[in-house]
């Protein structure tokens, strides 16, 4: 009785904004699982049923990427408008009302339309967006750690929700864990959203980011207080004036669709190099466990690495992984590959999030956000095409590889030059006084 007392007490106690922390990474983890890795297991079954082929399954699984760039600025600008709680809610019930009617489809364009536009919508927004808005907005000198934490709870989708998914189809049907998933991500979502989210930053409700409290700087002085300087909160339009907004942007782009074209051709790649199809698959879903010790890292250290150095040493991590990705002829090789292109996806998540909001604010964080993922999302199509392309035209992804591992690379220079934004000099800064 005490110590559930004690567990009671700690919760109550417990700064708002790690509630919200906890909550984004059980969503997350839901989200990512059921929406994003899940596809893989629905791949064999859609095309046992319906006779469509893998190519064309990966065009419709990829209009995500498309829905999400072309949603990125106007769900930004809708969170920051209306909140992240209210969105999270609506967007869960559109995730739904999506995974209902793709019980019903017939026919690929169908599919195309409910998976790729409106399921994706749901989760982009509602299940992915919104809890890194949220998380940005109540921490500043944790942000890293909480991020981090929100991306495990990302990460732990793949070995969490997808055996069972896999498991209620080998048993049952596709059909069935769809209905398992539009259940369940209600019931865990909906009440996590309502309770746990708020629809503006701390200081509205009379908190500070970090849990931080307010004190006197001077006790024999009443008039005199302490200045929590948080950053200048630059507009999008502010944001897009500085070189550091471009420089980010084009590293965020080079770098974006390397696990894209990774995810969908890596299985291909090796089964053509006479790895077997079990021992590929179980490759990439090591990559995507082994992407939780670079997220741990993130975690664990915070803030004694500005986010700048995480995404450079994940930038470094992930080129070094596709160039042994290349070469890579065993399956001891592969592991490495595996490794280092896994850590370096872990690290590079939390702390691309976290460098957005600390170089551009809170308030404006998910319109400046969504305005990036816009162009991130041309990567995300274009890499994969490419590296198909490719293969359609020469017979080997070789060259596509080669490209795509140098633009990675490229990635690293970019970012050394994105550096963080000073405040526009017409800006008259107001430090908030507590």
């Amino acid at each position: 009785m005490t110590h559930n007392s004690s567990i009671k007490e700690r919760w109550n106690n417990m700064f708002f904004g790690w509630k919200t922390v906890i909550a984004g990474a059980i969503i997350a983890c839901w989200g990512y699982g059921s929406w994003y890795y899940g596809m893989g297991a629905l791949l064999l079954p859609l095309t046992s049923e319906f006779g469509w082929t893998r190519t064309q399954l990966s065009i419709a699984f990829s209009m995500r990427s498309v829905q999400g760039g072309l949603e990125g600025p106007f769900g930004g600008m809708a969170i920051d408008k209306y909140g992240e709680r209210k969105i999270t809610i609506i967007s869960t019930i559109i995730a739904c009302c999506g995974l209902i009617a793709v019980l019903f489809v017939k026919t690929l364009w169908q599919f195309i339309i409910v998976w790729g536009f409106v399921v994706s919508l749901g989760f982009n927004l509602g299940l992915y967006d919104t809890v890194n808005s949220a998380v940005a907005k109540w921490f500043h000198r944790d942000r890293s750690r909480a991020i981090g934490i929100v991306t495990i709870g990302g990460g732990l989708g793949a070995p969490v929700i997808v055996p069972i998914m896999t498991w209620i189809i080998e048993n049952y049907s596709w059909r069935t864990a769809l209905i398992f998933i539009v259940i369940s991500t209600a019931l865990i979502a909906l009440p996590l959203a309502y309770f746990w989210m708020k629809d503006n930053p701390p200081e509205y409700y009379g908190m500070l980011p970090d849990g931080d409290k307010p004190t006197n700087g001077d006790e024999g002085d009443e008039d005199s207080v302490v200045t929590l300087d948080y950053g200048y909160d630059f507009t999008p339009k502010e944001a897009m004036k500085t070189r550091s907004f471009w420089m980010v942007l084009i590293a965020f782009m080079l770098n974006g669709g390397t696990l894209a074209m990774v995810t969908m051709h890596q299985m291909a790649y090796h089964q053509s190099l006479g790895i077997d199809a079990l021992a590929a698959a179980g490759i990439l879903g090591m990559m995507a466990t082994i992407s939780l010790g670079g997220r741990f890292l993130t975690a664990t250290f915070g803030s004694k690495f500005t986010e700048r150095q995480y995404i450079m040493f994940g930038y470094l991590l992930r080129t070094l992984g596709l160039v042994v990705f290349i070469y890579a002829r065993s399956i001891p090789m592969i592991m490495v590959f595996a490794l280092l292109f896994g850590v370096g996806y872990g690290i590079t998540i939390p702390a691309q999030t976290s460098l957005r909001a600390n170089y551009f604010g809170r308030k404006a964080y998910a319109t400046i956000t969504g305005y990036i993922t816009f162009f991130i999302a041309i990567t995300n199509v274009a890499y994969p095409t490419f590296a198909a392309w490719i293969y359609d035209t020469t017979g080997s992804y070789i060259q596509a590889f080669w490209i795509v591992a140098a633009l990675q690379g490229l990635a690293i220079v970019f970012m050394y030059f994105g550096r963080k934004p000073d405040p526009p000099i017409s800006a008259i800064e107001t430090p908030q006084v507590i």
